[in-house]
């Protein structure tokens, strides 16, 4: 799972493809949605899908228009819900088996405006439909900043309210009603949002996780993570802390392995609240391990007009197929 990491203008030579046949992506009410679309302008690419949840249809709306006004090739787009996941799901189904009718040679999957959990159901999707021949990238476009109207790290917020608080689909684990709980939630900006989680599961173990400092991208915002986790180890009595490399599925999957089998006995609950290549790496764990439970707090609202700017690079990498 090596991750090939550059600018967004040499992301067409890092590709090292001829043509796209299937590109997936996200309309979202981020610019950032469109920075990977952009960058393979000079890129044949045959058909896309391109995800659109609904939940927030007057803020996504002007970006659906973007990418349907493009008119390279055929663009199907895919409705998500906030509020109804099982739909959400059964569409992602639909709209992946209808992509891979055709035996697309190359699929290239862009993660940077999914939301958490539909990135985690389409992860799940491919991952029972990709076969050991076929070429899956993933690639992720960075933000320079997030929260653009707070001048602080303290008063950072990217999303406000809980509608839901429920596994992911596709990763129910194994919860044994005997066993105590171990939670390990991998902190980001929203401490809030993860306080409200680990109250709801009610674990015995609570383990929080924040990204290693020593990765270039983790840099600009490692000030409000650790803000995060200052203020939940303020409220919670007794924690772990651990670290991981929120931009290499490897080395993220590898550190959860790790804290997991601190409490091997126990039922594990991940909650992935931070860069969407740990997401991506939690769900390379659950998927390994049918017994790791994902979980989402499910937001009522975004920061929808200051949530993030664009930055000027990309992450590249293959994680299919994934083995046990």
């Amino acid at each position: 799972m090596q991750i090939s990491s550059g600018t967004l203008d040499s992301l067409v030579r890092a590709l090292n493809a001829q043509q796209i046949d299937l590109f997936i992506g996200a309309a979202s009410f981020e610019d950032r949605c469109m920075s990977i679309w952009t960058s393979l302008d000079s890129v044949v690419i045959n058909r896309s899908i391109i995800t659109v949840n609904r939940t927030f249809d007057a803020v996504v709306r002007e970006r659906q228009s973007w990418f349907a006004q493009q008119k390279r090739h055929q663009v199907d787009f895919l409705d998500v819900f906030t509020h109804n996941p099982v739909r959400s799901l059964l569409n992602i189904e639909d709209a992946v088996d209808n992509g891979l009718r055709s035996n697309p040679r190359y699929v290239l999957v862009d993660i940077t405006s999914f939301t958490r959990e539909a990135l985690l159901m389409l992860l799940r999707v491919l991952h029972e439909r990709i076969g050991p021949e076929d070429r899956v990238d993933l690639v992720y476009a960075t933000a320079d900043q997030y929260s653009t109207d707070s001048s602080s790290a303290h008063a950072r917020w990217l999303s406000d309210g809980i509608r839901d608080i429920r596994p992911v689909l596709g990763y129910p684990g194994v919860m044994v009603p005997s066993r105590e709980t171990h939670m390990i939630v991998m902190v980001g900006f929203e401490d809030e949002r993860a306080l409200e989680m680990i109250r709801a599961c009610e674990p015995t173990h609570v383990s929080l996780g924040v990204c290693d400092p020593s990765q270039p991208d983790t840099t600009p915002h490692q000030s409000a993570n650790l803000e995060s986790l200052t203020r939940l180890r303020s409220v919670l009595a007794d924690v772990d802390e651990f670290k991981f490399r929120g931009y290499s599925v490897a080395d993220t999957e590898a550190a959860l392995v790790e804290q997991a089998d601190k409490h091997a006995d126990c039922n594990i609950v991940i909650a992935p609240m931070n860069t969407k290549i740990s997401t991506v790496g939690a769900a390379v764990y659950a998927l390994r391990d049918e017994s790791i439970q994902l979980c989402y707090a499910a937001p009522y609202f975004y920061n929808f007009d200051h949530y993030s700017s664009p930055g000027d690079r990309y992450h590249l990498f293959t994680v299919f197929p994934v083995t046990g």
